[in-house]
């Protein structure tokens, strides 16, 4: 057999038409294991740190009415102590219910961002069992239970994403 032998310029050609005809379902299917495991060990921690922010926005409007009964007594106590005058008083008693206001609040805007971010870790963590269940040289059980498990975690996705109200609780 004779070597075909081609310029540089064709060869260069010929490999950008191999990477255009590659769309990105290719791209998944070919995923070797350490792409897949990268994939999914990055989407976990996109999720973890989205979701700890969500707890946290969670947990700071949980207290809110905690925080807001604690500086209004504390607001009184120093106005019978003599601290500063009705005015004062009154303008603290505003500052306090404007502040309190907005860490209620602020859960609606930081959680919804972060259910966004934690739909997003959940996405590469599938896209990472996906590029699992593909590889020919797994055992097939363990491609099946890769497949399962992509499948679960894009249902997941798809409930939080469409749904606010949906809570797992264990125990």
């Amino acid at each position: 057999m004779a070597k075909k032998t081609t310029s540089k310029n064709e060869t260069t050609k010929e490999v950008a038409e191999k990477n255009k005809k590659r769309d990105i379902w290719d791209k998944l299917i070919d995923m070797d294991r350490r792409k897949a495991t990268k994939f999914i060990i990055g989407g976990m921690i996109i999720a973890i740190i989205f979701g700890t922010i969500a707890l946290i926005s969670d947990s700071l409007a949980n207290n809110a009415y905690d925080w807001e009964y604690y500086k209004l007594h504390e607001n009184d106590l120093g106005y019978w102590r003599g601290e500063y005058g009705y005015q004062e008083f009154l303008e603290r008693d505003r500052e306090i219910y404007a502040q309190a206001d907005w860490l209620r609040f602020q859960e609606a805007i930081f959680e919804n961002l972060a259910r966004i971010g934690v739909n997003f870790g959940l996405i590469f963590v599938m896209v990472g069992f996906i590029g699992y269940s593909a590889d020919e040289d797994m055992d097939p059980k363990k491609r099946q239970l890769s497949f399962l498990l992509a499948a679960l975690v894009i249902t997941v996705v798809m409930f939080s994403a469409l749904s606010t109200g949906i809570t797992i609780s264990v125990g």
